[in-house]
């Protein structure tokens, strides 16, 4: 299941926007140490900002490893942010973040009386951190099927000349 690079792009290009950003906290989310000390850096919409530039991300999904490069800017992306902050019908969305972590966790009710069981765990600095992405299908006995990937990403410096904010790097 490659979802997961989804969510990392995802997540990775909204966090890369400016720290200027006075968009209102979503319900739920802990803003208030924003500023203080070490780990992630939260903008006023409670989400976490990572230093623009090029990032390396180690990603771990059933034993098995891939490294990539991608580009980060100030861009602001509009549908990540949707996506990370929506209430969506049929689905009850827990977030909390603050600068020791986030986590945004989401079960949904879908047909047949299954569900859809979210989350998104991420620790570390605007320049490091982890993520953990994990997405389930749980079925009316509560069986679960499904995986979670887990993300190592670093800061590696500027982007290479020519390379846009939003491209991969081979």
């Amino acid at each position: 299941m490659r979802l997961p690079s989804l969510a990392l792009v995802a997540l990775v290009s909204l966090t890369a926007c400016g720290k200027t950003d006075t968009a209102e906290a979503p319900k739920g989310v802990d803003t208030a140490a924003a500023a203080t000390g070490p780990g992630l850096v939260l903008g006023g919409d409670g989400l976490p900002r990572v230093k623009p530039g090029l990032w390396e991300v180690v990603q771990i999904e059933d034993g098995q490893s891939e490294t990539t490069r991608h580009c980060t800017g100030a861009e602001v992306n509009a549908e990540v942010r949707e996506m990370l902050t929506r209430e969506m019908p049929g689905c009850k969305t827990e977030r909390s973040a603050s600068p020791t972590g986030l986590r945004v966790k989401a079960l949904c009710e879908q047909a047949g009386g299954m569900k859809t069981d979210a989350t998104i765990v991420m620790t570390g600095s605007e320049t490091a951190y982890d993520m953990s992405v994990g997405l389930f299908l749980v079925q009316p006995d509560g069986s679960r099927e499904g995986s979670e990937s887990t993300l190592k990403a670093k800061w590696i410096g500027a982007c290479p000349p020519g390379v846009k904010p939003g491209e991969d790097v081979q």
